[in-house]
Order: structure tokens, then sequence, then C-alpha cells
């Protein structure tokens, strides 16, 4: 039986118009199943939108403190903010619109389907049968709802359902993943008054523990409640206000706000029939990006970790290769950065000094540089955060960890020097340009050094009776 396609793509996600473009690119032949209706998830691009506005919006109010009579200094609203979010996502999917998809030779199907295994697998839609080499799931992930004594009765908001310009002042946001951190913040500068309450004893347990700690710290300064290690066990309604059973505390609230652990949204795809395992939190899959089904690989969310988009698409990079190709290739995730978006915004690359230690014990030293030594965060009054780099005794950079302005660019750099074994030494080289960011990279290299040269006594030694002897001699 012969085969429509090398790659058949299921999601109306921008990993999977991406999977579609990268694979056509490479003349390969891709239909792009994108489903009956679009899926109304809170992408990254929402997050990081109204990450920005918030913040601009919280500046302004500090130019305002300061009377510094900037006239273009106004205050936004939800309206203004919900109205930016969307045109910003409809200029963005411009990029991926069905025809320009089209003009690529891809077979874009806006209708809904299933997998089949008998006589051979494919995906059956409505009277048709897609027969391909491969398949890729990239449909993204919603939000699961948890059990919880009255939620459902009681009424809840949750990713999908937000309305920024409908909501009420008093705020609970149940957290389970870093999007209710930043939720809780781009919410309290709009002026709500912010409750939240996250189940673990950590608010980002795979983070560096000294950033999470200054995140915790900048929360609590900002007015946000804060409630740690608190499992919710009961949710009531009493005299019109929402009540909620938070460890020992009873909370009073207006909205309760679920940020749950996403679920894959893959209702009605019959994976069981076609042997894909699935988790309450994931589809299962090797480092080939493979299911348990062989031809059927996914990317993005539904596999886990964090939802964002560079991951997706370097995993979406390594799925294309195995599957057009030959499946030899494997997801590396060491070299690859990412943030959350708080404020200040936390990025990291690599391993934590935890996990540096536990792979290499004292084979590492750890360089960390405060903000407040860079002119530009002194004049930006952004002096909040650190640079901290974690490498080995030869300088071989094993994880880098910033948080404060400007981290998720500076990051990059970090990323770039691990991928291609760039040592910390060579920083030094740079000296970047006065009021950059930057400079605190030249700064922690220039530390590492001395740091080295400290601990060489013998070096030490030599360049002190060196030094004495060209002083004695007039050398």
């Amino acid at each position: 039986m012969s085969l429509d396609y090398d790659l058949v793509i299921i999601g109306n996600s921008l990993e999977a118009s991406y999977a579609a473009v990268k694979a056509a690119k490479l003349r390969a032949r891709v239909a792009l199943v994108l489903g009956e209706t679009e899926t109304n998830t809170y992408t990254e691009i929402d997050r990081s939108t109204f990450n920005c506005l918030t913040y601009l919006d919280k500046k302004g109010q500090n130019l305002t403190q300061w009377e510094l009579n900037y006239d273009f200094v106004t205050h936004l609203n939800s309206s203004q903010i919900q109205t930016w979010i969307t045109q910003v996502k409809q200029d963005i999917k411009e990029y991926y619109s069905p025809a320009i998809l089209a003009d690529l030779g891809i077979d874009i199907i806006g209708e809904s389907g299933e997998f089949c295994r008998l006589p051979a697998l494919g995906f059956v839609i409505k009277n048709r049968t897609l027969r391909s080499r491969n398949y890729l799931l990239a449909m993204g992930s919603i939000s699961s709802i948890p059990k919880i004594e009255g939620l459902s009765e009681l009424g809840y908001l949750t990713l999908e359902t937000l309305d920024l310009e409908n909501l009420p002042y008093d705020l609970i946001i149940l957290s389970q993943t870093p999007i209710g951190i930043e939720l809780a913040q781009s919410l309290n500068h709009l002026g709500k008054k912010v409750t939240l309450v996250v189940e673990d004893s950590n608010i980002l347990p795979q983070e560096d523990a000294e950033a999470v700690q200054l995140i915790q710290a900048q929360l609590e300064a900002e007015g946000i409640k804060l409630l740690v290690n608190c499992p919710i066990t009961q949710v009531r309604k009493i005299e019109d206000k929402k009540w909620i059973q938070a460890g020992n505390e009873a909370l009073e609230t207006d909205e309760i706000i679920l940020i749950t652990k996403p679920t894959p949204n893959i209702k009605g795809l019959n994976l069981e029939g076609v042997k894909v395992e699935v988790q309450p939190q994931q589809i299962i899959v090797n480092d080939k990006l493979q299911t348990t089904n062989p031809k059927i690989y996914a990317c993005g969310s539904i596999i886990g970790g964090y939802s964002l988009s560079n991951l997706a698409k370097y995993e979406a990079n390594i799925v294309i290769k195995n599957a057009i190709f030959y499946s030899i290739f494997q997801v590396n995730y060491h070299p690859l950065p990412f943030h959350i978006f708080t404020h200040p915004i936390l990025s990291r690359v690599g391993l934590t000094e935890t996990q540096a230690r536990q792979s290499y014990g004292d084979d590492i030293i750890i360089i960390k540089q405060n903000y407040k030594t860079l002119a530009k965060a002194q004049i930006l009054d952004e002096t909040t955060g650190f640079c901290k780099i974690i490498t080995r005794r030869n300088g071989i950079i094993l994880g880098g960890h910033i948080i404060g302005n400007n981290s998720d660019e500076l990051i990059n750099f970090i990323a770039l020097s691990i991928k291609n074994n760039i040592k910390i030494q060579q920083f030094s080289q740079l000296f970047p340009s006065y009021y950059t960011i930057s400079e605190i990279l030249f700064q922690i290299s220039e530390n590492w050094q001395y740091q080295k040269l400290q601990e060489n006594k013998f070096l030490n030694n030599w360049l002190e009776t060196l030094l004495f002897w060209r002083r004695r001699w007039k050398l």
C-alpha cells in the first residue's frame, strides 16, 4: 500500500505550524490537521505580552512617583491590555496562516479525526484515511481540574477562561506551575489584591535556590500574600464570598483562578487504540521523541516540562530529522535556555548548583555577580538581581542563572557558549560596551580568573618574586 505523506502533523499550535514549514522546506510531503475548532489556550504569546505591558505600566507609575513629569506616562487598563494581546497574537499567527502554509505545498485539513490501527496505521478524517510514514502530535495542552470539595459547584477561572476586563478586585490564584507566579505579579501590577497559594513547599522546585528566594521576597515586597505548602481541601460560598480552606488557613476571595499542571489536549484521537501510552500530565516519549508507538512522535507541552516555544521548536526539529530521514537523533536539553516571566525575569541554562555538585563534586567553581554593579541597572533603577555562572575548574561552563533586567536576552549568550564549549575565561576578551547588561559577564570572567589566581600559590609566589626583582633592578 502506497503512502500519501512523509509526515502528518496533528495540532493547531505554533510548534505544529513550525514543524510543518520545516518539513516542507526539506521537500517532504506534509499534511497539517488543524481540527474543526481552534483550541483556546493561554500561550507564551499571552504570557510575554501581558508581562511586558504590566511591567511598562509599573515603570510608568514609578516615573509618576518620581515626579519626572513625563507627558507620555498613562496607566493601562485591562481592556487595553486584552485588546493589545489579541492583536499581537493575530499578527504573529499571520506568519503561519493557512494561505502561507498552503503556498509551501502543505495540505491544510480543517477537520478533526482519529487514529486507526487496521488494516494499517492511519489517521481517519470523515471518509478519508491519511497514510503516512510517520505522525507528529503537537496539539498543545489544556488546564486540568483538581478534585477539590465544592470547587465545581462554586465555579472558578482557568487560563482558558480568564477575562481581564471582568476580573474582580480580590483574587486567589491556586498555582502548580510558574505561570501562576507570573500571573500573580502581573495582576498585582494592575492593582488587584492577589493571594498566591502553592501546594508545594517550593514555588519553583526546579530552579536555583538563591533565585527562588529572591523571587519569593519580591512577591511579598510587592504586597502579594504568598502561602506555600498549602494543599486546598475545600471550597465554600458564604454570604456572596468564596472561601477556601488552604492548609490551616481559611481565605476569603471574590474569585478563584486555577493554574494547574496542564494535561495533553488529546480527546477523541484514539491514542489507546494505536498503543500510545498517556499519563495524566504527559504523553510518554523516548529520547528520540517517539511515543510508545514508534511511528507516532510528540513534541511541545504535551510531553511535560515547561510550556516554552523555544523548547517546542527544538523538539520539532529533532522530530523532523527523525521522522523524515532516520530515527537516530536524540534530544539534549542541557544547552537550551529558558526563562520565566517574573519581575525581574528569571532565566536559566544548564545545571543548577545542586545538580553540578551532584555530578562533579568539588570540581566546580561558582561565580556570582550582583546587578547593582552595573551602570545600566543603576540608571534604570533595576538593581534587583544577579548572574551566577557554574563552571568546572578548567573553565567549562555547566550552567548559568540570571535574574534581572534583560536576563532573557543575556542567557542566550551563555547557552551558545555551552553549546560550543566556550570557556568562561574567554568572556574577559570581549570588553562589552558601557551601559549594557552584558558587562556582567565580563565582570564574572575576571572574578573567575582572580579566584583561580588566588588558589595557585606557586603562581602567586612567582609573580611576587618577579615583580620584586624587576623593581630592584629597574627592569
